[in-house]
């Protein structure tokens, strides 16, 4: 029980917040799912739909987010797109949440970088798809690092966005900043950039610089790192493993 008495701040969505909750409360701690984030449709589907209808023209399908995974498989599924044709198109995931949301929605992952990044993965590619036709969908405030790094490097890249992010509505924002910089939380947690710049814009000028000094954060990976220093936050636990056990894991590494 090494995070028993550790209260946790999980910032993922709550259908895709399960597994840190569970790995959370198997050690002792106490998980509050307060989302940071809202997932929607995009406001029209005619890229992705023309994409989706020369699915079979793409060399590498390349994907950053398993938000981008599911939303891309779903429309596929509505637009009657046949498994077998989906199943018979190459992968690439940024990390191994990802590859997973892959793998279970019938995809063939060919390509996980050693260290989960969009630049790990552009790297990893290098120059073999040069000429070569890639598709990459994403939300709506992705970074293009990974696209204008296959495209430099000779490949024909098409990106249609397949969701958008938002601020999540009616989370009680004074409530929850006042239980903020209090000390009602041991640990935040952030899964994504924009988790961490919604989290940033609830509080005003100077708020947060008087966050307590006991508040630990922790984040899945590098880009959320640079989010959460954008916000002139210190960010004490990097993920190892860019996936929620690994992110529970660095945190009780912590405290142990």
């Amino acid at each position: 029980m090494t995070l028993r008495g550790r209260t946790i701040l999980v910032t993922r969505q709550r259908e895709q917040a399960a597994e840190m909750v569970r790995e959370i409360e198997k050690r002792g701690g106490t998980a509050v799912v307060i989302p940071m984030i809202a997932i929607a449709p995009p406001p029209a589907w005619e890229e992705p739909d023309a994409a989706i209808g020369r699915l079979d023209s793409y060399d590498l399908l390349v994907f950053t987010s398993a938000n981008a995974v599911e939303s891309f498989v779903g429309r596929t599924r509505t637009l009657g797109v046949p498994p077998a044709l989906l199943s018979r198109a190459p992968a690439a995931a940024v990390g191994d949440a990802t590859a997973s949301a892959l793998r279970s929605s019938g995809l063939r992952v060919v390509l996980v970088p050693e260290k989960f990044s969009g630049a790990s993965l552009a790297a990893a590619v290098g120059g073999s798809l040069s000429g070569k036709r890639v598709l990459i969908p994403l939300g709506d405030i992705a970074r293009t690092a990974v696209a204008d790094s296959l495209r430099a490097g000779g490949a024909r890249v098409d990106t249609v966005t397949v969701y958008v992010t938002s601020a999540p509505a009616d989370i009680g924002r004074e409530g929850f900043v006042r239980r903020v910089l209090t000390g009602g939380f041991d640990v935040l947690t952030f899964a994504s950039p924009s988790a961490a710049a919604n989290f940033g814009g609830l509080f005003g000028a100077g708020e947060l610089s008087t966050v307590p000094g006991h508040t630990k954060i922790a984040v899945i990976g590098p880009s959320t790192a640079d989010a959460v220093t954008a916000l002139g936050l210190p960010v004490d636990i990097i993920a190892r493993e860019s996936t929620a056990a690994g992110l529970i894991r660095g945190i009780e590494d912590f405290y142990s």
